[in-house]
């Protein structure tokens, strides 16, 4: 294959020819920019927050910042951080039919993963704090994961509460929970308690009177 070549020589220009040229290109720089296509991630809706008492924050992966006072609708998405202050409380619902009520000081990453043979399930990376979780209308693939310890879930109803120290208390309401620390998982069932410690499996699940431990959620579910 033959090539053709174009040598240039360096052929000195008017000033007024270069300061012409220069923003030429720099109009074309500034045109390209704007005309190219840009590479995002997909802003894909997840869920909306529904329901705030106090302070409810979202905090978006631009750094953007954004508040809901009482009832409304603040969508979210998938790499979004959320936090109740002290005192506050906020409920939101997921756009596959996942329910989840933040207690105060409470503080968690949306997250996902995909998996071939599973499709996509939502994870809730909780670092401190407390969620009321229910799934409705059938199995709905979400992990929540703590300091300490992971919690998967299908069809069910429970409360996860993390300590300052990452201690993870389960009580499940309603359904099976797969329970786990880094040393083994356990399933826990309706009307049990587990716990969480760093460096040890979860406890054997004891039987335990469920409404007192969800009684928080009254008021922001109404």
């Amino acid at each position: 294959m033959k090539y053709n070549s174009i040598i240039f020589s360096p052929v000195p220009f008017p000033r007024l020819t270069r300061h012409l040229l220069s923003g030429l290109c720099a109009m074309a720089l500034c045109l390209g920019v704007l005309s190219s296509p840009q590479v995002h991630a997909a802003e894909e809706l997840v869920a909306n927050a529904i329901n705030a008492i106090g302070d409810f924050t979202v905090y978006r992966t631009d750094g953007i910042q954004e508040q809901l006072e009482g009832k409304g609708s603040l969508p979210l998405y998938e790499g979004d951080r959320v936090k109740t202050g002290k005192g506050s409380q906020a409920l939101m619902e997921f756009t596959n039919g996942i329910q989840v009520a933040l207690n105060e000081d409470t503080d968690f990453l949306i997250l996902s993963r995909w998996e071939s043979s599973k499709g996509f399930t939502r994870i809730l990376r909780l670092s401190t704090g407390e969620v009321w979780v229910k799934t409705m209308g059938g199995p709905k693939p979400l992990e929540i994961e703590t300091p300490v310890a992971t919690a998967a879930v299908k069809s069910t109803e429970f409360d996860l509460k993390v300590q300052p120290d990452g201690q993870t208390t389960l009580t499940v309401v309603e359904g099976v929970v797969e329970f786990g620390t880094a040393f083994g998982t356990c399933p826990i069932r309706t009307s049990t308690i587990s716990y969480g410690n760093r460096g040890k499996k979860c406890t054997k699940p004891a039987p335990v009177e469920v409404a007192p431990n969800v009684a928080w959620t009254q008021g922001i579910r109404q």
